[in-house]
């Protein structure tokens, strides 16, 4: 029998009758439900969020929100497990695209996660402002649903400075992995003539892996993506890619990668569509997506891990919990995370079509994504949080040799993917 963990929660006191004015009028305390999530950093985002956050609150004062905000994933996660580890599981928890982790499987396999498939049932509004994407990856071959996103996550591309690529003579974006490094060593030889000190590419981890699924998802094969030989061939394709980059450590992410391309260091920039918001405005950047060995167009277009409710046993928190979901799936609200954010909402009432003139970078971007032929499921779609910490840590150190592609591809291997 597995073992059940029930959440200790915050006690509703439920007052009496109040007589206000002698008027006999009764009043319910609000319902209190605690929610935790990783968006409590300073950028404009992060604020805009916790903002759109406190807004349900304002429209629902029969709910009283305790927020608790953590300025990263990895802290967010430390935080839920150790609220679990003391029975205080939260009422809302959001993920916000986190890989796989087992802090989700123990919170649904333990029964602590709320089934929110009999609420979208029931309510056909509520049905049609989840996204498609997102029910048909994450409802689970018993029909249940334990997570929804707000937002869908598109990517599988780089961003590129126009200005750069002219310089260098580049005329086409490539589309195979061969033209790829064409491009990358024609723009590195250009910038040793120029003495410019302007880099084809400086990917960061996170971009190794989307190279990685690309390369062993093109033709959507589950199997070459768990094979240790077929990553191992990867491995040394991303080597060929590699030679055009300055080496760095783990601790080299996208933000470094955002600074040095708003810069004008950096010729290519991998990241999501999301990233549009992030490019300097003096930059005159476009969108392409990753090549393919056949040339064939691939994107990403994900539910990642999203909203995660809490199974306390207490209806009324529960429906408060659904309420705040319904209400971050609005289509008001979607349209102040796309306009406030520049996420992709999930909502398919808010047209990105609207958009073209007021966010040309995010529609070209979004709309190539969208238009891709074929289509893979994001990294964190498609590895557990351990492999991805793995990966990101250590690939640099395969890539320049310090460890040996066989001890980098066994360790993956004993970390199965399953999905």
């Amino acid at each position: 029998m597995k073992r059940k963990i029930r959440g200790l929660f915050f006690s509703i006191g439920i007052a009496g009758s109040l007589i206000l004015g002698g008027c006999g009028k009764e009043e319910k305390e609000p319902v209190t439900i605690t929610m935790i999530h990783a968006w409590g950093g300073t950028g404009e985002d992060h604020v805009a969020m916790r903002d759109i956050y406190d807004g349900f609150q304002k429209e629902n004062p029969d709910i009283e929100v305790q927020l608790i905000s953590m300025p990263g994933r990895k802290e967010m996660l430390r935080k839920v497990e150790d609220m679990i580890m003391v029975g205080d599981m939260p009422d809302v928890i959001t993920f916000s695209g986190m890989g796989q982790n087992t802090t989700y499987d123990f919170i649904v396999e333990n029964d602590m996660a709320l089934d929110i498939m009999p609420y979208v049932k029931k309510d056909e509004e509520f049905a049609s402002n989840i996204s498609q994407t997102n029910l048909n990856y994450w409802t689970t071959e018993e029909g249940e649903l334990f997570t929804v996103s707000d937002v869908l996550s598109l990517s599988g591309g780089y961003w590129y400075n126009e200005d750069i690529l002219h310089a260098a003579g580049v005329k086409e974006i490539p589309r195979t992995w061969d033209a790829f490094r064409g491009m990358c060593y024609k723009i590195w030889k250009w910038s040793e003539r120029e003495n410019n000190e302007i880099a084809s590419l400086q990917t960061s981890p996170e971009g190794y892996l989307y190279f990685m699924d690309h390369m062993l998802l093109e033709e959507g094969t589950e199997k070459d993506r768990n094979d240790i030989g077929t990553i191992s061939e990867v491995l040394k394709r991303l080597q060929e890619i590699y030679v055009y980059s300055t080496s760095e450590n783990a601790e080299y992410s996208y933000l470094d990668e955002t600074r040095l391309f708003n810069e004008g260091k950096l010729a290519i920039y991998v990241n999501g569509v999301w990233g549009a918001s992030m490019i300097s405005e003096n930059i005159n950047a476009k969108y392409a997506l990753l090549p393919t060995t056949s040339g064939k167009k691939l994107s990403c277009e994900s539910a990642c891990f999203g909203y995660v409710l809490g199974k306390s046993g207490n209806e009324q928190k529960e429906e408060a919990s659904i309420r705040f979901l319904k209400y971050m799936l609005s289509k008001k609200v979607q349209t102040r995370i796309l306009e406030e954010t520049e996420q992709i909402p999930a909502n398919k009432q808010v047209v990105l079509d609207s958009y073209e003139k007021e966010m040309p970078r995010l529609f070209q971007a979004a709309s190539l994504v969208l238009s891709a032929e074929d289509k893979i499921e994001v990294p964190d779609n498609l590895w557990t949080y351990e492999q991805k910490a793995y990966f990101t840590e250590n690939i640099f150190r395969e890539l320049t040799g310090k460890i040996s592609p066989e001890a980098f591809t066994r360790q993956l291997g004993e970390m199965k993917i399953d999905k």
